[in-house]
C-alpha cells in the first residue's frame, strides 16, 4: 500500500472532490501534482485563470483540468506532462495533437511568450473521420522539463463566442507555482 494514496483513500477522495494525492482540488485555479513513486515526475503543479459563467468542471479519466459549456458545445482542457515527452519542437507537439483527427487544417500559428518561455499559439479547423468540423485553439509551452498544453475545442458556429473564456484561462497560467 502506498502511503496516502491507497485505492480506498483515492476512491473516497475522488468521491468528495478532494485528494491528498494531488489533482484539481475543489475545482479552484490550481492543479496539484499527484504523488508519484520514483524519481520521474509525470505531472506538474500549475495555476490558471477561471473561464467564468457557463463553464462547468468536467471530470474525465486521464484529464487533469477541464470545463464544459453546454450552450457552446465546447470544452477547455489543460494538461502537463513532465520528463517523459522528449525534446521535440513545439510545432511537432502541436502536430502530434492531430492524432485523433482525419482532417487537420492549421489556420494560424505564432510564437507567443508564456511563463517566461516561448509558447506556440495555434488555431486549427479539423474533423474526425469525415464527421462534423470542429475548431481548436491550442497553446503549448515547455518549461523545467514539463510540456503544457492548453486547448479550447468547439464547433465552428460557436467557436468565437467561447474564445474570451479560454483567453482568461490562458492569461492566468502560471508555472512554477510557489508557496
Amino acid at each position: 500500500m502506498r502511503p496516502l494514496c491507497s485505492r480506498a483513500l483515492l476512491g473516497l477522495a475522488l468521491l468528495v472532490g478532494l485528494s491528498a494525492c494531488g489533482g484539481w482540488k475543489g475545482h479552484g485555479n490550481t492543479y496539484y501534482q499527484r504523488w508519484e513513486r520514483g524519481p520521474i515526475k509525470h505531472q506538474a503543479t500549475y495555476r490558471f485563470g477561471m473561464p467564468g459563467d457557463g463553464w462547468s468542471p468536467l471530470a474525465q479519466k486521464g484529464t487533469q483540468v477541464a470545463w464544459w459549456n453546454s450552450e457552446l458545445d465546447a470544452v477547455i482542457l489543460l494538461d502537463s506532462q513532465c520528463e517523459s515527452h522528449g525534446d521535440s519542437a513545439l510545432e511537432q507537439f502541436a502536430d502530434h495533437l492531430r492524432i485523433d483527427f482525419r482532417d487537420w487544417e492549421v489556420k494560424s500559428q505564432e510564437r507567443v511568450p508564456m511563463v517566461g518561455r516561448d509558447g506556440l499559439h495555434t488555431i486549427v479547423l479539423a474533423s474526425i473521420d469525415g464527421g462534423a468540423q470542429t475548431q481548436l485553439e491550442l497553446y503549448l509551452t515547455k518549461k523545467n522539463g514539463c510540456l503544457f498544453d492548453l486547448e479550447y475545442i468547439a464547433p465552428p458556429a460557436s467557436f468565437e463566442r467561447g474564445r474570451a473564456a479560454f483567453a482568461r484561462v490562458v492569461a492566468g497560467f502560471e508555472f512554477p507555482v510557489r508557496g
